[in-house]
């Protein structure tokens, strides 16, 4: 078995770190070519400045599909939450709910959804320490080219 140009495996984690860090270097400040880079994956008509016309107002962005199964987070989203890009990709924001989520918040969150139209709301969100945090979201649906919805984009702003 050859070596060249390898390295041992260390820990399971590596590959995480490493995309965690990658993650990171693609924040909020580099939305832009993030954004192309998916628009162009998913053939996204829906233009960056439409969809984030105000993100500099707003503390953490994250993109998911129509499932809203999380696929990519910026570095603000670990900086507000406390968990890492690794612990939310493939998983629903609805992980950050917890008991002081109010059922009036969520109900908010599937009407906004169901209208497939850009809206915001507020919601009662947890950090992964277990604080309790007043999340005011924005969510912008964003569609191909034959209209169909593909996935949503949530600029995130955490209010006192």
């Amino acid at each position: 078995m050859s070596t060249t140009g390898s390295l041992p495996l260390i820990a399971g984690d590596f590959f995480l770190e490493h995309y965690h860090r990658l993650c990171q270097e693609l924040n909020g400040k580099h939305l832009e070519e993030v954004y192309a880079r998916f628009a162009n994956n998913y053939s996204w008509v829906t233009p960056i400045e439409t969809a984030a016309e105000d993100y500099n107002d707003y503390q953490a962005i994250i993109i998911s599909d129509n499932n809203n199964k999380v696929i990519w987070v910026d570095s603000g989203f670990t900086e507000m939450t406390g968990y890492n890009a690794y612990e939310i990709v493939g998983k629903q924001p609805t992980m950050l709910h917890g008991p002081g989520t109010k059922d009036e918040e969520r109900s908010q969150f599937h009407k906004g959804l169901s209208t497939n139209k850009p809206f915001a709301a507020s919601i009662t969100n947890y950090r992964k320490n277990g604080e309790a945090y007043l999340c005011k979201v924005k969510i912008v649906p964003l569609y191909n080219k034959e209209n169909n919805l593909t996935h949503y984009i949530a600029f995130e702003r955490e209010v006192a």
